[in-house]
């Protein structure tokens, strides 16, 4: 089975994945971005107003094979 490596991205910081994750295939790897994803807005997305977070799923080779991302913006209006 393949190895695929969910790099993080936040706010414009990127935390590259050094170890991986062994998974069946690619359609297992998306599931597992938008998981993780899910994760993210339920337990990071209340800091600011502000955040972006992208998943970048790469192969061993260091391909990108898939993209996930997540955005939060909050537009306060007075008045």
């Amino acid at each position: 089975m393949p190895r695929f490596f969910f790099d993080l991205v936040d706010t414009g910081n990127r935390y590259p994945d050094a170890d991986g994750t062994v998974l069946a295939d690619l359609e297992h790897a998306r599931e597992e971005a938008l998981e993780t994803l899910g994760q993210i807005a339920k337990d990071e997305l209340p800091d600011g107003d502000q955040r972006e977070f992208t998943i970048d799923v790469r192969s061993d080779a260091g391909q990108i094979l898939l993209t996930a991302s997540l955005s939060l913006l909050v537009q306060r209006r007075l008045g």
